[in-house]
């Protein structure tokens, strides 16, 4: 139940810039690899009731507007007891502060995690939900896919954007408060086309996709899918990514079901001859200078 805060993790400079921006600059709790404290720290009201108490203090001190909880991933009842109690005393607290705080989290895309969720009685707790529309296929898959498909492709069941949006209408989230996952990375496949089996599976910064060689690689572009992909040319690897068009259809999606917006990761991923090309799409799809 302590906030742990890694050494270098505060840039005041950046938090003063953003607030003199009329921007809000939220705390990111957690993270994949990096949610071993959570079921304790929710486990009893002593600990929740710490942990609140410095989320809150953290926020106030070092000019933060509030906080993302990144629990990779409630798994069974024990725990989703604990998050349910832990969300709405960690909401209370946050209502009560003048400013208000803000409460948000990343949400697994489909039931197979989102099943430990309570979205229906917390829904009202948070500002925001930001579903992880990607990672769709990858390591894990037992074929070759998409790693962020708009829609799903005819046969394959893994998920889409389009999925997981319709997902989180049936678990009561209104669209006023859904975040789109949009993904700066891709994923490698060795084998020759989707929906073949494969070996291995890595991720690739858009930067990294970017910069290989048309002489080897061709793209393809998804229709279905809404997305494109690379192809060997020798037919030995396939790469799943998001370029400029596909992220431009992302953002139109998010308009046309008049969702919250977007997260991102990573920003960074896709600084490319200057210029980082997707957010400048984002920015532009959405009004911003």
């Amino acid at each position: 139940g302590d906030l742990v805060v890694p050494a270098g993790f505060l840039y005041p400079e950046l938090n003063t810039a953003a607030r003199a921006a009329g921007v809000k600059m939220i705390l990111s709790l957690g993270g994949w690899g990096n949610c071993a404290g959570f079921p304790g720290a929710t486990s009893t009201p002593a600990n929740r009731a710490r942990f609140i108490g410095q989320l809150v203090d953290f926020c106030r001190v070092n000019a933060y507007d509030g906080v993302d909880i990144d629990w990779e991933f409630v798994s069974n009842d024990e725990q989703k007891a604990g998050f349910t109690l832990f969300v709405e005393a960690l909401a209370a607290a946050f209502k009560a502060q003048t400013p208000p705080l803000l409460l948000a989290m990343a949400a697994p895309s489909n039931n197979y995690y989102g099943r430990w969720i309570d979205f229906e009685r917390l829904v009202d707790d948070f500002d925001y939900i930001g579903f992880m529309t990607y990672d769709y296929h990858g390591a894990w898959s037992d074929h070759a896919g998409h790693n962020a498909p708009l829609y799903a492709s005819s046969g394959d069941t893994c998920g889409s954007v389009d999925a997981t949006f319709l997902y989180a209408r049936s678990r009561q989230v209104p669209a006023a408060k859904i975040l789109v996952g949009v993904p700066f990375f891709g994923r490698s496949f060795d084998c020759g086309a989707l929906g073949l089996p494969f070996t291995t599976s890595e991720g690739w910064s858009y930067t990294d996709v970017m910069a290989l060689p048309s002489s080897e690689w061709s793209r393809t572009w998804d229709g279905e899918a809404r997305v494109p992909y690379l192809r060997r040319n020798d037919g030995t690897r396939l790469i799943s990514f998001d370029d400029m068009s596909s992220v431009g259809l992302k953002c139109q999606y998010v308009k046309d079901k008049q969702a919250a917006g977007v997260i991102i990761w990573e920003i960074g991923e896709d600084y490319r001859s200057g210029a980082a090309e997707l957010l400048e799409v984002i920015g532009r799809s959405f009004g911003a200078d």
